[in-house]
């Protein structure tokens, strides 16, 4: 499927709107310059009919009564105004009747008819006009007294401007478009650089080289943004690829010492003259190695599924000192035969909001680091509060973490100077177990240790309540 590229997009859209936008101004120009000469107009049949309307109060016969028509002298003054006007006047007859008569600018003093009505009148000046063209013409009407007065202003002068205006504005506005559509083309290409700079570095970071970024600022706000996103995105890719390799070469290397111990094991089962007791005792040597790498393959699985948001958690109140109680009674039955000390230091009840399976794994994971470190002494479970959060604090009299290990205490297959040894420090993946489950409630764990001294894990849960 072939997708227009957004510079050809943009074109094509602003290029449409320039031209709608030119059209919709040229009519407007027209409109209102229709409107103000239509409004000139009638400014001027008002003024033309102000003036008539002033003459005939002027004119009267020698006993002082109006005169049934105008007369010559008035005539000759209204025959001098440029619009072409028209009078009526109704006169009663003798017999009862009315009589129309008409002065108009090419025949003053005319009866119209005998008997006819001011109406039948209107209406026979209306249809003249219409026959010349009504469009063409502006009539303005007042009624004074017995006269009623009608003016014609022609709208040819100014349509005729319009014509020609229309016609300029036709002549005009392929040209203009024309000019308009280079200018956004230039635009949008400059608008686009930044998008064709930030692609470009993009490309050209691969995976041999993660650690290179896409230059920011860009110029454009929106670019800018989307650059941090990327940047955020090729950081969090740099993060996954060294923790694979990091997670090959630990895994490897943890797989290769049970692989190798069960080599050795079968091979020296196999030497002749092997009795069964020293049979059984290999055997038993290598069930206990394989519950171990067994534990470790467990152990990578549910660190996999956590890290894949792919671990099923709830997410419900419960009474954490609970929780801690059933941790202690595991901890006291790991430290038996041990002068070690279990004591637990709470206030009542204490909601805590997550799993409280989980929560329970993460805490015997610090205990039984803090039974392994702690030849004598005491490991102490505290509860805690502090805005809005819950802890449980495990802390103990032990040997202590050195301080180049404590930024790395939670990395997977990690194992501090002490702990080395398989049997004493196990895989290395009970605190990164930990951690990745504190942080999938909520949660997050801390550590403070000093050599010699002992070492303090809290772990903080949302409160419950």
């Amino acid at each position: 499927m072939n997708e227009p590229h957004l510079r050809q997009r943009l074109t094509a859209d602003f290029g449409r709107l320039v031209w709608r936008t030119l059209s919709a101004y040229a009519l407007i120009v027209i409109g209102v310059s229709g409107a103000v000469s239509e409004l000139s107009l009638r400014r001027a049949l008002d003024h033309s009919t102000d003036v008539i309307e002033s003459l005939l109060g002027l004119y009267s016969d020698p006993g002082g009564e109006r005169t049934a028509v105008a007369p010559a002298m008035l005539a000759d003054q209204l025959l001098g105004m440029s619009e072409p006007f028209l009078i009526t006047r109704a006169v009663p007859t003798a017999g009862g009747g009315r009589s129309v008569y008409f002065l108009s600018s090419t025949m003053p003093a005319k009866e119209v008819s005998a008997g006819a009505s001011p109406e039948e009148v209107r209406q026979q000046v209306v249809a003249a006009i219409a026959e010349r063209g009504r469009w063409r013409y502006r009539v303005g009407h007042r009624r004074v007294g017995d006269f009623d007065i009608y003016v014609a202003g022609s709208r040819m002068p100014y349509l005729i401007a319009m014509l020609g205006l229309g016609a300029v504005a036709l002549a005009l506005l392929p040209a203009a478009a024309l000019l308009a559509n280079r200018a956004t083309r230039s635009t949008v290409e400059a608008a686009l650089l930044p998008f064709a700079r930030t692609v470009a570095e993009t490309q050209s970071i691969d995976a041999q080289d993660l650690t290179r970024r896409v230059t920011t600022p860009t110029g454009l706000a929106e670019v800018t943004e989307m650059a941090d996103v990327i940047n955020e995105l090729i950081a969090r890719v740099e993060r996954a690829h060294s923790a694979l390799e990091a997670f090959t070469a630990d895994a490897s290397h943890e797989l290769r010492t049970p692989l190798t111990y069960f080599r050795a094991q079968v091979q020296w089962a196999l030497v002749e003259n092997r009795s069964a007791e020293e049979m059984r005792e290999a055997l038993g040597d290598i069930g206990r190695e394989i519950e171990q790498t067994t534990k470790m393959i467990e152990d990578l699985l549910l660190i996999a599924r956590g890290e894949n948001q792919q671990l099923d958690l709830a997410r419900q109140p419960f009474d954490l000192v609970e929780v801690i109680r059933d941790v202690e009674e595991v901890t006291e039955a790991m430290a038996s035969g041990r002068d070690i000390t279990i004591e637990t230091m709470s206030n009542g009840s204490t909601v805590a909001l997550g799993d409280p399976d989980r929560t329970r794994q993460i805490l015997l994971n610090l205990a039984s680091n803090a039974v392994r470190y702690t030849a004598d002494g005491t490991v102490t479970f505290e509860v805690l509060r502090r805005n809005g959060l819950v802890g449980v604090a495990v802390a103990d009299t032990g040997v202590g973490i050195a301080p180049e290990d404590l930024e790395r205490v939670f990395d997977r297959f990690h194992r501090t100077e002490y702990s080395r040894s398989r049997a004493h420090g196990g895989a290395g993946l009970g605190l990164t177990i930990a951690r990745m489950l504190a942080e999938l409630q909520g949660g997050s764990i801390s550590v403070d240790s000093t050599p010699g001294e002992g070492s303090r894990f809290v772990l903080w849960l949302p409160a419950g309540d």
